[in-house]
């Protein structure tokens, strides 16, 4: 089970296999509290958006490369203000960056590893250690920090199973802390995209 409030990041293209994503979402895991007197979506850091603006994401979640004039045209508006509904969704963070997503198969990073990470002590320092050793490697897709009995789920790609299980004992069981690893092979994705629903 995966923790916590949802970061948003709309790319260009409708999937993000090229981005490493490392999101530390149990708050509580690392001793941290919000205040609970802040409504609840200041704590969550929600931007209100009317509907054209959510219009203009749901576009841009599909094809973040479609010039404005067309944009503008999809939303029923001019070119000029929705360019400024744009650049005004990227200075708050909603858009979060561009980026050019790959095909891993074409780029020969065939096989995809759900690896389940459990510590030997849920310390503020273990997870700092851990979570920093993940952001450095290039081949963890994403880190999640959990609750329940697993501590992080990772995703990781890489070329085949002799480059991961080189990954396996000498990254993973050479972080100090790490008490048990569980690997799970994807055979087939049925499914996958990056575009949030915004309904």
């Amino acid at each position: 089970m995966l923790a916590g409030s949802t970061q948003v990041a709309i790319a260009r293209t409708p999937a993000n296999r090229g981005i490493a994503a490392i999101t530390l979402r149990q708050t509580a895991k690392l001793g941290l509290k919000m205040s609970q007197s802040q409504p609840a979506s200041a704590r969550s850091g929600v931007v209100e958006l009317d509907a054209i603006d959510r219009h203009i994401l749901a576009i841009l979640q599909r094809d973040a490369r479609i010039p404005n004039t067309e944009l503008a045209d999809e939303v029923g508006l001019t070119p000029a203000p929705t360019l400024r509904r744009v650049r005004r969704l990227e200075e708050e963070g909603i858009i979060h960056r561009y980026v050019a997503l790959l095909d891993p198969k074409q780029v020969g990073r065939d096989l995809m590893v759900v690896v389940r990470v459990t510590l030997d002590k849920q310390t503020k320092q273990g997870f700092e250690t851990f979570a920093e050793h993940m952001r450095g490697r290039p081949e963890v897709l994403e880190c999640y920090l959990c609750l329940g009995d697993t501590d992080y789920l990772l995703k990781v790609c890489l070329p085949d199973l002799d480059a991961y299980q080189k990954f396996l004992v000498d990254v993973l069981a050479a972080i100090p802390g790490v008490r048990n690893t569980a690997s799970t092979i994807v055979v087939k994705q049925e499914k996958y995209t990056t575009s949030l629903s915004l309904e």
